[in-house]
């Protein structure tokens, strides 16, 4: 087989990004509307602290997984569709596949403009009986993935305007009833039991994303009640050692789902109270928008360790706060809002004045009482 392209950078008007920096640490005001109005955390975290390295991800892992996604798209979808006909993913033996990637991304469809077109049509055709892209069928009996599906979220979610790119799109036949899955490609390798949590739980919370996103366009298109969209989606990782695929099913994804519901409505907020200030196309933005993000309530979490420039000032600040999120998840969950300060006292003999803090001595006595 000749060496697959490599895929530009996705078009700027991919709003997919902000969103995954969002679901990466949903609880921070100031992660919350950076995403929202496209003001770069990089950019804040350098007026906050001028010193501030300036970070990127690695281009090396950039170029591993722009490779994995395009081999499993190439010769017609084959190796994608080989691993999720393993894991029994279709109801009959040929499933089909649409390329709905743009053409800067290495596919046949010119522009976003056109993917949106394309993602649409294909919903409706689901529908109903119709003709798609080069071939025909009925209503009823498409069955395969469709490669970046594009979504355009139907309010005002982001500034100025939201998008999405569903990684794949799984369609299995129940009853002759479409069923839609959604799927995230991810080049992490699958070890089982030994797969990164934390890895997977920000896989898990976009494709809810996705799967809220997929039900909005529904809902706008008129089509909620005959195409039927799966709360449970699949994940795409590599082989240990190698770039051949493994898919994961069954991933439930109901509360994901939810939270991304409610997320939209903050996101949606924040993008009114703010809709007369939108940056510039490098997100840089006005000095308003900085100062915005910089006054939201911050909150530190290990995820901020692996995405957020500004992590440094935030864990500083949880220090000196006495956060137990300073010391990690699993200890803020301990503390249970006690802050590091007052658990100290407590430890040096103060007597408790809650039951909360009566809870936290009993805990500290009996460490098998808080395990779990």
């Amino acid at each position: 087989m000749n060496s697959v392209p490599v895929p530009l950078p996705a078009n700027r008007r991919d709003t997919r990004r902000r969103f995954e920096q969002w679901v990466k640490h949903p609880g921070c005001g100031a992660n919350l509307v950076s995403a929202v109005h496209n003001v770069k955390m990089g950019a804040v975290a350098r007026r906050e602290n001028p010193a501030a390295p300036k970070e990127g991800q690695s281009v090396f892992a950039l170029a591993r997984g722009r490779r994995f996604e395009a081999g499993l798209v190439a010769n017609g979808g084959e190796k994608l569709l080989r691993a999720m006909a393993v894991r029994q993913m279709f109801a009959g033996p040929d499933p089909r596949f649409l390329d709905f990637r743009i053409s800067i991304n290495g596919g046949p469809l010119t522009d976003i403009d056109d993917a949106i077109d394309h993602t649409e049509d294909f919903l409706r055709t689901l529908a109903a009986e119709g003709s798609f892209a080069k071939g025909s069928f009925a209503k009823g009996s498409f069955e395969g993935v469709v490669s970046s599906a594009t979504l355009r979220i139907p309010k005002g979610v982001m500034l100025p305007e939201a998008t999405l790119i569903i990684d794949a799109l799984s369609v299995r036949l129940d009853g002759g009833r479409p069923v839609v899955s959604v799927g995230e490609i991810k080049t992490y390798a699958d070890r089982g039991g030994h797969t990164s949590k934390s890895d997977l739980a920000h896989a898990r919370a976009q494709m809810g994303l996705y799967v809220h996103a997929l039900a909005m366009v529904l809902e706008q298109l008129g089509l909620a009640d005959l195409v039927e969209l799966s709360l449970e989606g699949f994940l795409v990782l590599t082989n240990p050692g190698s770039n051949n695929p493994t898919v994961r099913v069954g991933e439930d994804l109901r509360y994901q789902a939810e939270r991304a519901r409610k997320g939209f409505e903050l996101m949606e907020a924040a993008a009114r109270d703010m809709s007369d200030m939108v940056g510039d196309d490098e997100g840089e933005g006005p000095k308003s928008l900085f100062d915005m993000v910089l006054a939201a309530p911050t909150s530190f979490a290990d995820a901020c360790l692996s995405f957020c420039e500004r992590a440094p000032s935030c864990y500083a600040k949880a220090i000196a706060d006495g956060d137990g999120a300073a010391l990690g998840d699993d200890i803020d969950r301990f503390l249970n809002g006690l802050s590091l300060h007052r658990a100290d006292e407590l430890m040096g003999g103060a007597r408790p004045r809650n039951d909360i803090e009566r809870d936290f001595l009993r805990r500290m006595r009996n460490p098998l009482d808080g395990a779990s």
